[in-house]
């Protein structure tokens, strides 16, 4: 029986594929910015703040570049209706679940 993770990296679980990574890259990113921020606003010293400010603006531009190189390599579809990617992530969901009975 394929493990989940043979399933998600293709057929060799340690080689992740440039999507996955992109993917984990992505969450990353947004966890980063999402700490940065907080702590900036919480933050009442000055330099602390405007410091903190300016790593989180270096993660949310490494983020929105990494975005359009997804865009780019069709890894990610965000121009299409909601329906269609619902569609598609339904799909992908299903291979998974599939591959992971055999």
């Amino acid at each position: 029986m394929a493990s989940i993770l043979e399933n998600i990296f293709g057929g060799n679980a340690n080689k992740p594929t440039d999507e996955t990574i992109a993917y984990s890259l992505l969450a990353g990113a947004a966890a980063a910015a999402t700490a940065y921020l907080t702590a900036t606003l919480d933050t009442v010293t000055p330099e602390l703040r405007r410091l903190l400010n300016d790593y989180t603006n270096q993660v949310i531009l490494q983020h929105g570049a990494l975005s359009k190189l997804a865009v780019e390599k069709r890894w990610f579809s965000p121009y299409e209706s909601p329906i269609k990617q619902l569609e598609t992530s339904i799909s992908n969901a299903q291979s998974v679940i599939e591959n992971s009975a055999q």
